[in-house]
């Protein structure tokens, strides 16, 4: 029953918003990646992920947006399963659903259209289920098994290669016995064994698919962003995000506390009775309401870290709880190291174990703090059960209640109420989603004259943040990526000098005039501008690569409004002509 109430939830999320960015970037790449893998080189980076969207694409080809959305609902319900059936018996089962609840709705948009983050949540979670059963009953298949899904998630997000710190659980397994450490030597080499089979499987699947020297090209353009300044993908903003992300955590921490503390004291100093208790609630929720409202995951990951470094810390706690908390703390710590902004960006797929023992660890608060020595001499601390449910139920339905509203009044990169998405996209890939009335216009009035020149299977190079303009017209990005906003200036130039040599034709040029990240703004007269001031949004060098590619292959405006222009290369149309 509370499975069919979380599918419902999402699939009545699923109808409304349209992104042209993430959504364009990950379907396009599903659309190609069997027919034409060369054209989506840069999304090898998630290998495994588009695998599987390729093979619903040829399932549902005509599914188009929404079919996504519901392959999103499939691994988002399994990730739920799975998070369920192993704290099931540990943590309490109201408790346990509302937090794997909190986790499934932790963003304000709601949720994507499937993607390789998701699929990496489920992957982590599966893998953490594999390892600590292999662990609990010893069993050497399983052992076997995580080392293949370790090496297999590497390929759905290139950075989950963090995830083979999981199984420093064996080790750590054999300190809380009391045993040897040399006997955790065979199970790492089980598990050892097991990463060599899905490394070989991944390896082979790709010779088999002739993508082999793709996925080489991809993993260079890693270097490239790597090494370019001012690149969001930079080592060096890579390697300081993990910095803000944990600076931000201890803030929202020292929040907690404080409200905790609020709260704790205005109902010692209130007499106990049912109106005051009311309000006291009733603040209670007002309180966590503003905390949690910070537009980040950084409260929901605090509460994460609190659960699972409670389950190591305190004693009374289980060996087998004890052993999921380890796993949950070190893909907490792990998986968003590698991503561009870190927690902050990609931090939910860390938290679906994270946030069950958080409600765990407190909701056995007044058994486990019996072992805490300067807790036990101060009758502050001293809290009773009824105290915990209410803190817990606070956190729960103000959460609930921030996020019923949030949700109501925005979709991923479609900001506006959802009661106002009533209109359609005129396009058979995007049958059943519905948007504003304004976005609406804006791309059905491009799809209608871009039709007069691009048909399916032909280059279509789409400047610089409208890649689903290729899903909807199921057209070959030119420049190896849907996407082209993502490559910083220097792998932008190589991209662009790669195309012109290795493709034969000219392709159909769309660029836009507004920004599409976030909102659609309004025109921007200088959206090309090679003069303005560099920012995450703007590039000047990669502006002026772009004006001086139009420029030295003689294209020219064939259609344009405010928001888009199409260009024409002179030399094509007079090969057709």
């Amino acid at each position: 029953m509370t499975l069919l109430v979380v599918v419902l939830l999402q699939l009545g999320l699923s109808f409304q918003g349209f992104d042209v960015c993430d959504d364009g970037f990950v379907l396009t790449f599903y659309q190609q990646i069997f027919d034409n893998p060369e054209s989506v080189e840069y999304n090898f980076l998630y290998w495994f992920s588009g695998i599987i969207g390729g093979i619903w694409y040829q399932l549902f080809e005509d599914g188009g947006v929404l079919w996504f959305r519901f392959l999103a609902i499939i691994v988002n319900t399994s990730t739920f399963y799975l998070s369920y059936r192993l704290l099931k018996k540990y943590v309490n089962q109201y408790f346990l659903l509302f937090a794997l609840v909190m986790v499934l709705f932790v963003n304000d948009y709601g949720y994507l259209t499937y993607y390789h983050n998701q699929l990496t949540a489920f992957m982590a979670v599966l893998i953490i289920f594999v390892l600590n059963s292999a662990v609990v009953k010893n069993n050497l298949h399983l052992y076997i098994l995580s080392g293949v899904l370790l090496s297999i998630n590497v390929f759905t997000r290139i950075p989950n290669l963090v995830l083979f710190s999981l199984i420093l659980v064996v080790p750590y397994a054999y300190y809380l016995k009391k045993l040897s450490m040399l006997r955790a030597i065979k199970p790492l080499a089980l598990i050892a064994f097991g990463s060599i089979l899905g490394f070989l499987t991944v390896y082979a699947t790709l010779v088999l698919l002739g993508q082999v020297e793709i996925m080489k090209n991809a993993l260079f353009t890693i270097t490239d962003l790597g090494e370019t300044e001012n690149s969001s993908h930079n080592f060096g903003s890579i390697f300081r995000a993990p910095i803000h992300n944990y600076i931000s955590i201890a803030l929202e921490t020292f929040k907690l506390i404080l409200i905790v503390i609020i709260l704790s004291v205005i109902k010692r100093a209130t007499p106990n009775n049912k109106v005051v208790t009311i309000l006291t609630y009733a603040l209670a929720v007002l309180f966590f309401s503003y905390w949690f409202n910070t537009h980040n995951i950084y409260p929901i990951y605090s509460l994460c870290l609190i659960g699972s470094v409670s389950v190591l810390w305190l004693k009374k706690v289980q060996l087998e709880i004890k052993l999921i908390g380890f796993l949950s703390l070190l893909t907490l710590v792990t998986i968003s190291l590698g991503s561009a902004g870190g927690i902050k960006n990609s931090g939910y797929m860390a938290i679906w174990i994270g946030l069950p023992l958080f409600f765990y660890a407190l909701n056995n608060l007044n058994v486990f703090i019996k072992d805490i020595r300067v807790i036990k001499r101060t009758s502050f601390f001293k809290i009773n059960k009824s105290s915990i449910d209410w803190l817990l139920w606070s956190i729960i339905i103000s959460f609930l209640v921030l996020k019923t509203y949030n949700i109501s009044n925005q979709s991923y990169f479609d900001i506006g109420s959802r009661f106002e998405k009533t209109y359609a996209i005129k396009s058979p890939l995007a049958k059943g989603i519905y948007t504003t009335e304004r976005r609406a216009h804006i791309i059905n009035d491009l799809l209608l004259n871009l039709d007069r020149f691009v048909e399916p299977d032909d280059y279509l190079f789409a400047y610089d943040k409208i890649p689903m303009v290729h899903f909807l017209t199921e057209t070959k990005p030119y420049m190896y990526n849907p996407w082209v906003w993502i490559y910083d200036y220097n792998s932008f130039e190589k991209k662009l000098a790669k195309a012109e040599v290795e493709i034969p034709v000219l392709p159909i040029v769309v660029q836009q005039k507004f920004e599409t990240i976030y909102s659609f703004s309004e025109p921007i007269l200088d959206y090309m501008s090679t003069e303005k001031e560099n920012s995450n949004f703007h590039s000047n060098q990669r502006n002026a690569i772009m004006n001086s590619f139009l420029e030295r292959n003689n294209y020219k405006i064939v259609w344009s409004n405010p928001y888009f222009s199409i260009y024409e290369s002179q030399e094509t149309a007079n090969s057709v002509d």
